[in-house]
């Protein structure tokens, strides 16, 4: 599914988000990268409608998302967050059925369905095993593909993932990387991930979006977007950039 927004805003007391127009192509990665205080998570949760828009327009394969009730939004955008903090210390298996609240009618029961969706998405994760196991009781990196695994029991077609990898290992970084990769090639999901590793940006996306001030300045392919002078702009300091076998370095 492709999302297209037109003419985006949305204003915090000291802080304003303009998008006037950007085209997410279905079944891709597009890596959001840019200085802190960008905008890139206040613009992924006005995507998700985590955040009400204040003027504009989202649109899902030619869908205006504002018209949809909230359960058929949940049908069709998953959104992860950095992290989840809940003072409930769910097992696994339960936290990730949660991801089919959008299906279960209210003082219902889950479905076989239900638990076969939740199932089916710990083990295109990995975490399978992980199912009886308390969320407490996992390491970051495994919270992080937990949360991946919620969003991917709801079934939906657009995903969206703020810094899946902060905090991360560089093992455990290229493994949900290379996950997200996996979700839109075998999955044909819509990926929209907010990243600060470039490197890894430019390696695992089909697109780049750059953003500085609350304003998209550049979006492109990776291979016409990542250039020298863009990334000087972006983040106010010399870069370089480097090719190692096939691969892009930025040094600083």
């Amino acid at each position: 599914m492709s999302v297209c927004v037109k003419n985006l805003s949305f204003a915090y007391k000291n802080f304003s988000l303009r998008v006037p127009a950007l085209r997410f192509e279905s079944a891709g990665v597009t890596a959001i990268v840019g200085p802190n205080g960008a905008g890139k998570t206040t613009f992924l949760k006005c995507i998700g409608a985590v955040l009400p828009v204040s003027k504009g327009t989202l649109l899902i394969d030619g869908r205006d998302i504002a018209s949809l009730r909230s359960a058929d939004r949940a049908r069709l955008i998953g959104y992860v967050p950095q992290e989840h903090d809940t003072v409930f210390n769910y097992l696994v298996a339960d936290f990730v059925l949660m991801g089919r609240a959008a299906y279960i009618s209210p003082f219902a029961l889950p479905s076989r369905e239900d638990t076969k969706a939740a199932e089916e998405a710990l083990e295109f994760v990995g975490l399978s095993a992980y199912s009886g196991r308390s969320i407490s009781e996992l390491s970051s990196g495994e919270r992080r593909l937990v949360l991946i695994a919620r969003a991917l029991a709801q079934r939906s077609k657009i995903l969206l993932m703020d810094e899946p990898t902060i905090f991360l290992d560089p093992k455990h970084e290229t493994e949900v990387l290379q996950l997200v990769r996996k979700l839109a090639i075998e999955k044909q999901k819509t990926i929209l991930v907010t990243l600060h590793s470039l490197e890894m940006a430019v390696q695992y996306a089909d697109a780049m979006v750059f953003m500085k001030n609350g304003e998209v300045v550049a979006s492109g392919k990776p291979e016409e977007v990542f250039r020298e002078p863009l990334l000087e702009s972006v983040y106010g300091m010399k870069m370089k950039i480097l090719d190692w076998n096939g691969r892009k370095l930025v040094l600083r």
